[in-house]
């Protein structure tokens, strides 16, 4: 359903995954919104709509937490932000680490699971900015942000998990009453290490097990008795099912429809992933070692064997104490000759035991994989698969290797770039979404060129980007997808990048979206009057990029 459109009047904002590059390329997003007025007040004031995903969601609920306090000033809530996570200052990753060797922590927090996403749900948790339950938005008392979802991603059902103040909580197989009874009580802290679950990185989480200390709850009992979480429910990051919270927003904008014949007039998508790929290398490794796999096993498994070296050495050791004990050398028996030869005695000891109960257990070992080779390879392929015992053992590494890379470049990349794609269709195919989308990407200004035929085309309406402010922009888009600051993150001053990216990006996207709202014939005064102001700030980003930070 197509609704009235007033530009500017309501906006959505998506924060996608993506570890703190997201995260502080969303800060930077939003202090630009703030700083941008239109019709003599912040842009920021505007949103009324947040989607996040794992990294976008560390900033996504620590916004949403303090713009609930009516004395909320944006500078200061900036200012602490910021130096939670200042390179130097940011403990994250060595709190969570500190959390998990240590013992005392899980007897007091013994409802968790000892794993590491708990220990960073625990460290999170000691922070300011995620302290609080998500009961705060739902009954949200900020002027203008009515709608959050932080999204994740369930291991029952394979769909999306919505920690969201509107719509229903979960998804649609697991939203129940019994469920919305418990979701005011769970930690924001574990709502922010649930989306930023990322998959190797991360086990799941256990929903309910790891979000409520309080077992006795009739609640919790209650929701324990159903099936689908009396043996939990795994969640984990949500980029795993849409890394740019795109789907969620759209159910936001379609609710708003329905409540109040009023969907959102701008939807902008910051997403700091992207379309291009590196492409997958083969192993070059050659296939040289003349060495089957066949002999390679057979040289291993001769160590595990009675050998005749083991109970030789046991001989000489008692042979030793037998001639100390009868004074055959020089007429006396000799205490060092003793130590020796019991030393001698012992090792042959232990490596005759090891070599006996190893053969024993080789056989039996041995005899147990070939029963279940036997039973699960069909008979028609044995002799196929056998022939892999002839191969060159480096021939097989290589296959290995080649196998476990592409499998985790299909994982980790043509998965959720197919997904991504499938979510931009989404959004870009809705015909009553024209004139209201932006997609503000991390990469746009960086002037690095790809092999892909959509490279971004700068408008020739706009001042093009300065070489400071591109390299600024490339130093942020190759940030790592982690959680924590490396030297080369401290080094090239990665985190006042991001910030600065996700600033003079969401300038840039402003101005140019204005021009395209107006080839389509929509204007007014209130946008001719905020378009000079990106215009002045766009001009100070070229020559300062940093400028805000």
């Amino acid at each position: 359903m197509e609704t009235k459109f007033e530009a500017f009047e309501s906006i959505g904002l998506c924060f996608s995954g993506g570890g703190y590059r997201a995260t502080f390329f969303s800060l930077g997003v939003i202090s630009y919104l703030n700083k941008i007025e239109f019709k003599k007040k912040p842009l920021l004031s505007n949103v009324e709509a947040i989607s996040s995903v794992s990294g976008g969601t560390l900033l996504a609920v620590a916004y949403a937490k303090a713009v609930q306090d009516p004395n909320f000033k944006f500078d200061s809530f900036y200012d602490r932000f910021y130096s939670t996570f200042t390179p130097g200052s940011d403990r994250l990753l060595e709190n969570a680490i500190s959390k998990l060797e240590d013992n005392s922590v899980w007897k007091n927090s013994s409802y968790k699971k000892r794993s590491l996403i708990n220990a960073f749900a625990l460290a999170y948790s000691d922070l300011d900015i995620f302290k609080g339950k998500f009961e705060m938005f739902k009954n949200m008392t900020s002027l203008n942000l009515k709608h959050v979802c932080f999204n994740a991603t369930d291991f029952s059902f394979g769909l999306a998990f919505r920690f969201q103040s509107t719509g229903k909580f979960g998804n649609n197989p697991l939203n129940c009453t019994e469920l919305n009874k418990m979701n005011g009580k769970i930690d924001l802290a574990d709502i922010v290490a649930s989306s930023s679950c990322f998959p190797i990185g991360f086990e799941p989480l256990l929903f309910p097990d790891d979000y409520f200390k309080d077992r006795n709850d009739l609640d919790y009992k209650a929701l324990k008795r159903l099936d689908n979480f009396a043996k939990g429910v795994g969640i984990m990051d949500g980029g795993i099912v849409d890394n740019q919270g795109i789907g969620s927003m759209m159910n936001i904008n379609k609710s708003m429809e329905g409540k109040r014949d009023k969907s959102l007039d701008l939807i902008i998508v910051n997403d700091v992933g992207s379309y291009k790929m590196v492409p997958w290398l083969s192993d070059s490794s050659t296939d040289s070692s003349q060495v089957t796999v066949q002999k390679m096993a057979l040289k291993w498994l001769n160590y595990f064997r009675f050998h005749w070296v083991y109970w030789a050495t046991l001989l000489a050791g008692i042979v030793l104490m037998l001639i100390n004990s009868l004074e055959l050398i020089k007429g006396r028996a000799w205490p060092s000759i003793y130590v020796l030869g019991g030393v001698v005695t012992g090792i042959g000891f232990c490596l005759s035991l090891i070599g006996f109960a190893a053969g024993h257990l080789k056989s039996d070992v041995l005899g147990k994989v070939k029963s279940v080779f036997v039973k699960n390879v069909p008979e028609e392929l044995l002799d196929e698969v056998m022939s892999f015992q002839r191969l060159d053992i480096d021939l097989v590494k290589r296959m290995l290797i080649e196998r476990a890379t592409s499998g985790a470049k299909m994982v980790s990349d043509v998965f959720l770039k197919q997904i991504r794609r499938l979510n931009y269709n989404l959004i870009y195919s809705k015909e009553e979404l024209k004139n209201r989308i932006i997609t503000s990407t991390v990469y746009k200004l960086n002037g690095k060129e790809t092999l892909y035929k959509n490279n971004f085309k700068h408008n020739i309406q706009i001042t093009p980007a300065g070489k400071q402010l591109k390299q600024v922009a490339l130093i942020a888009s190759e940030a790592p997808t982690s959680l924590w600051w490396d030297k080369e993150d401290v080094s090239t001053d990665r985190m006042d990048s991001l910030i600065a990216c996700g600033q003079f990006t969401t300038c840039y996207n402003l101005m140019n979206y204005i021009l395209e709202l107006k080839e389509n014939d929509i204007s007014s005064k209130e946008i001719d009057d905020m378009y000079k102001l990106l215009e002045k700030d766009w001009r100070k980003f070229n020559k300062n990029p940093l400028f805000m930070v």
